[in-house]
């Protein structure tokens, strides 16, 4: 190993002026500097001459490249992952690059993440429908069913052997379309619940969005005149003589109510609709990363960006995570308005899961700003859900907790009283949600 690759290889990518201090006393000169570097062949040059920086990359992951397929469904490749030694990897742009791929890159050496770059975590799918995916992987390679606990490179190597609609707009070596052809909306009912039954036998059934609920996803045709809508379709479990069923029913209605309540009001939320079928309660999502036939749109949840930012604070709320961001430049003061916004309308609903993935960002490849707050999902009353061996929480009078903003409390009691006056929710919720509504019509700030 000459002094070189010994100093890549112990601090990273480092500026051309830090590494020939690292090396000066084994190269002599800075003409000979350089013809050392062009020597190495693992070493890779960074940047412009300006700016130049090194790294050493790895042999075990051969370049790859990354493509972006825009809102026409256009696929572009914008760029090559090169993964390096001490635990990092180059974006090495192409002239298609969004400027969003720049945020998080370490200071001095252009191109360079401190583990996968955040705009990469799709790829290491989570929830419900990446379970499938991930197991088949772990099955066939003897590794851990927790994909939370794949190497990067095993995530990386993965998402080469069996490329998935990954959420977003991005995909390795070559992007793939899921779900098929679009579904007639007339009779996707019926179809909705023979997909239901193929995901609970454990067929994989559609794409990657996260969450636990049973779920999948589907492209809807509305007829003459109507882009292509892919959606997320829940579903809750036979109502019939099971309070618990009845109650995730009663929530999926109330999360439906939310989001068409937060847009009534100016919200930007995800279009919804609500219905029963097959005994069962169908909550219908509209994807905020889809467009038309095969347009998708980058997307990121906050998780990613606060950990690229070095965020350590909680991980079960959104708003510290975010001016945490604001501090750092990676999102503006009306994001982080937004994301207060959501978070108080969040704790008014008795949202207890707002998770960091439960809150993404847009990604604009060609306007500012670069992150936006993504139109709001899973906006629903999780304190009230039944317990994983079918306990139903008690509905009980509980004091509302402290929120400043009176158009939060606006909109969450119109949501409470919109869920009381919904012909499909049980009587104990109906009387619950007036309640809630009454308490919030009477404290409003």
């Amino acid at each position: 190993m000459s002094a070189i690759t010994d100093a890549l290889n112990r601090r990273g990518a480092l500026p051309a002026a830090d590494l020939y201090r690292q090396v000066a006393e084994d190269v002599g000169t800075e003409r000979s500097f350089q013809r050392a570097i062009k020597a190495e062949p693992r070493v890779v040059a960074l940047g412009q001459t300006s700016r130049r920086a090194y790294a050493l990359s790895r042999p075990e992951i051969a370049p790859v490249p990354i493509l972006l397929r825009d809102e026409k469904g256009v696929d572009h490749e914008v760029a090559r992952l090169v993964a390096l030694v001490a635990g990092q990897w180059w974006v090495q742009p192409s002239a298609a690059a969004p400027a969003w791929m720049r945020l998080g890159e370490r200071e001095g050496t252009p191109g360079v993440f401190q583990g996968l770059p955040w705009f990469l975590e799709a790829f290491r799918p989570a929830g419900f429908l990446g379970r499938a995916w991930v197991r088949e992987h772990a099955h066939a390679h003897g590794w851990t069913f927790d994909v939370n606990a794949w190497t990067e490179d095993q995530v990386i190597t993965a998402a080469l052997q069996q490329p998935w609609d990954w959420r977003g707009n991005l995909g390795l070596a070559r992007l793939v379309d899921g779900d098929g052809e679009p579904l007639i909306a007339d009779g996707r009912r019926a179809i909705y619940a023979e997909r239901a039954a193929q995901v609970l036998d454990g067929v994989m059934v559609g794409a990657s969005a996260d969450g636990e609920q049973p779920k999948f996803t589907a492209v809807v045709n509305d007829g003459v005149g109507y882009p292509p809508r892919a959606v997320l379709v829940k579903f809750s479990p036979p109502l019939t003589n099971d309070p618990a069923a009845q109650r995730w029913g009663d929530i999926m209605i109330t999360e439906g109510i939310a989001a068409q309540v937060m847009m009534a009001h100016g919200v930007h939320a995800a279009p919804t609709q609500v219905w029963k079928h097959d005994d069962r309660i169908w909550l219908e999502t509209d994807r905020f990363d889809r467009i038309g036939d095969h347009g998708h749109r980058g997307m990121a949840s906050l998780r990613s960006l606060a950990q690229t930012f070095g965020y350590m604070g909680p991980q079960n709320g959104w708003v510290g995570a975010v001016e945490h961001l604001e501090r750092r430049g990676a999102v503006d003061e009306q994001q982080l308005a937004r994301a207060r916004q959501l978070a108080s309308i969040g704790h008014l609903l008795a949202n207890t899961d707002m998770h960091m993935g439960n809150l993404s960002f847009l990604l604009s490849d060609d306007r500012e700003p670069l992150l936006t707050v993504a139109p709001a999902y899973d906006m629903t009353p999780m304190r009230w859900v039944p317990a994983p061996n079918g306990n139903v929480p008690v509905l009980v009078s509980e004091p509302l907790p402290r929120v400043d903003d009176p158009g939060a409390h606006a909109i969450a009691r119109d949501i409470w009283d919109e869920t009381a006056r919904h012909e499909l929710v049980s009587a104990a919720w109906a009387e619950w949600a007036a309640h809630r509504a009454t308490q919030l019509a009477a404290h409003t700030p």
